[in-house]
């Protein structure tokens, strides 16, 4: 038997960031069997349990002396803390509890023979809170600078507690931190709309999104995770390969790729930033490949060999050596689609996830060749 590849030389997998599914036990479970190491599980958002599970209602729990309550049109801060916010704390650190539960019982029971796992956290980032949160006022923070600033703030001062109940529970081998950024591509156009719905929100400036973003990268890097990646649902821009070499403590380690919908210009910067040792959360999935487009019934999800071409080919086309696809962590969807799994039936969501590890296992012994 040839020995197994070292973390270093392979692809891995990681675990959706929501789920469908009322329990944390029997999902967690679920994949903490599916994604052993070296893949990663996940505490993933169960945002079928309502608004509290969902990843804006476990944001606005992190938020440090800044409460927030549930109204007719979503969370909004407010001047004192209520039982909307007490309910999703506690939900959230039932979660963590759950999903250590269920690794302390795999490790008596032998499974963890080959090292613990490490684990991804799923994080909704600063720029798409404040497109999501509103003020008191009902208007999204989005459009007070004070508010923003303010969020951006409390969202990294609160993260520090919330990893290391992580890492004191779970006890994960390494902890990778997502921060999911679906809103940013519309908030730098200026197309989130106003609480009314009859104009939008003016875009914020490159700089001041970039500000936001990495005061809490800083903070998730400080609170101990070992590696913090940044998934804006969009493909690699630009911008990224002029700001990843100067960020000092709030640069990433590696940003989200929509495989789905890259263009050539776009793995062009991708196979550029992983020259430099950007690491990339790969999205393999197209939407509709597991939950139909507008409701339809779901698609049959794509074999094993579709998914790991999805990468291997554009890399091939591009000249990279097919030792440098142990930049990629692969993932179902990317933070714009991660909806999708929660819509799906629990089937479909955990054939998701085994698709995406098998597609590593298959990308790691291309990688051998």
């Amino acid at each position: 038997m040839s020995p197994r590849p070292s973390p270093a030389t392979r692809v891995t997998a990681s675990a959706p960031a929501t789920m469908p599914g009322l329990a944390m036990p029997e999902v967690a479970e679920r994949l903490e069997t599916e994604l052993a190491a070296p893949h990663l599980p996940s505490v993933p958002a169960l945002s079928s349990r309502g608004h509290h599970g969902t990843q804006l209602g476990r944001a606005t729990a992190l938020l440090s002396e800044l409460p927030a309550e549930l109204t007719s049109y979503g969370w909004r801060l407010t001047q004192r803390p209520g039982a909307d916010r007490q309910r999703a704390e506690r939900q959230l650190s039932a979660d963590v509890d759950a999903v250590a539960d269920v690794r302390g019982a795999a490790a008596e029971s032998g499974a963890h023979a080959d090292g613990a796992p490490g684990l991804v956290l799923h994080l909704l980032g600063p720029v798409s809170l404040a497109a999501q949160l509103a003020v008191p006022s009902g208007e999204k923070v989005l459009v007070d600078h004070g508010a923003r600033r303010d969020v951006a703030a409390s969202l990294a001062a609160g993260l520090g507690e919330h990893l290391a109940h992580v890492r004191r529970a779970c006890q994960p081998s390494s902890l990778t931190v997502v921060l999911d950024e679906p809103d940013h591509s519309r908030v730098r156009a200026g197309a989130v709309p106003t609480v009314s719905g009859y104009r939008t929100i003016r875009s914020l400036p490159r700089d001041e999104t970039r500000r936001m973003i990495g005061e809490v990268a800083a903070a998730v890097r400080a609170a101990g995770a070992d590696r913090v990646l940044l998934d804006l649902g969009a493909p690699v821009a630009a911008e990224h390969l002029e700001d990843h070499p100067t960020r000092g403590e709030e640069r990433v380690d590696g940003f989200g790729l929509p495989v789905t919908r890259l263009d050539t210009g776009d793995w062009e910067r991708t196979a550029t930033l992983a020259e430099q040792g950007v690491e990339f959360l790969a999205g393999l999935l197209h939407p509709g490949e597991i939950v139909g487009v507008d409701g339809a019934a779901p698609a049959a999800a794509p074999e094993v060999s579709t998914l790991a071409d999805r990468l291997a080919e554009p890399w091939r086309r591009l000249g990279m050596a097919p030792s440098s696809l142990a930049a990629m962590l692969l993932a179902p969807f990317d933070a714009a689609h991660h909806h999708r799994l929660a819509e799906a039936g629990e089937v479909e969501a955990l054939r998701a996830a085994t698709r995406t590890r098998d597609a590593a296992e298959a990308l790691t012994d291309r990688m051998g060749r």
